[in-house]
């Protein structure tokens, strides 16, 4: 691999111009293809007729896939606040230390977990599941269920995104009911099964992430 230097030059196609140019290698802000930010202060070649940036080294690549990685998506929803109290009982046992911004970890644990095992059907019959039993309890402790709600609010990156697209699309569930139905998995695995793998990822990864 040959190292480039601002001011080098060297020949690329120019789609704008529909010819082999000259290039010449500079620092420019990248927007990426999809229009939602870009990676700044990159090395890149670009034509000498148009200055359309033509040409991405491969010494430029690292920096412009962590710019992306970094380029953060927000994932909202207003849930009752019974799944949010549910999702900090969980942080809790898991560590004392939790936050509020530790609930963007447990969640994008669980979207990547449920993404890599296939576990769609899953969701869906968690939710029915859940649903039913937050009825029994109401019922048995003779309770009028609270209409108090909470706004979950989080900006993930571009893979944790990705893995929400993929199972809201896999389950054709609401982006509310996908939520609950993954924060009624963590309850499921950590409050209520104590799941030894499971706790230990995650105190594994709050204790990088704090």
């Amino acid at each position: 691999m040959k190292l480039l230097f601002e001011g080098d030059h060297g020949k690329a196609l120019c789609e704008h111009c529909q010819q082999v140019v000259t290039t010449t290698y500079v620092r420019r802000n990248v927007p990426f293809s999809d229009g939602h930010g870009e990676a700044k202060d990159v090395l890149v070649g670009i034509c000498d007729v148009c200055e359309t940036v033509v040409a991405i080294p491969a010494q430029s690549t690292p920096a412009i896939k962590e710019a992306r990685k970094h380029q953060l998506t927000p994932i909202e929803a207003r849930l009752p606040a019974i799944y949010l109290d549910v999702l900090d009982a969980a942080m809790h046992v898991v560590t004392k230390e939790a936050s509020v911004q530790t609930r963007k970890l447990f969640i994008s644990y669980y979207l990547r977990e449920l993404v890599e095992t296939k576990a769609a059907d899953r969701l869906q019959r968690t939710h029915y599941e859940f649903s039913q039993w937050f009825s029994k309890q109401m019922t048995c402790r003779h309770l009028t269920p609270s209409r108090s709600m909470k706004r979950l609010s989080m900006k993930v990156n571009s893979y944790v995104a990705d893995d929400f697209i993929i199972l809201l699309e896999a389950t054709h569930m609401t982006r509310t009911d996908l939520l609950k139905s993954v924060i009624w998995h963590i309850q499921e695995d950590v409050i209520e099964h104590r799941n030894p793998v499971v706790i230990s990822d995650l105190q594994r990864l709050t204790r990088v992430a704090m």
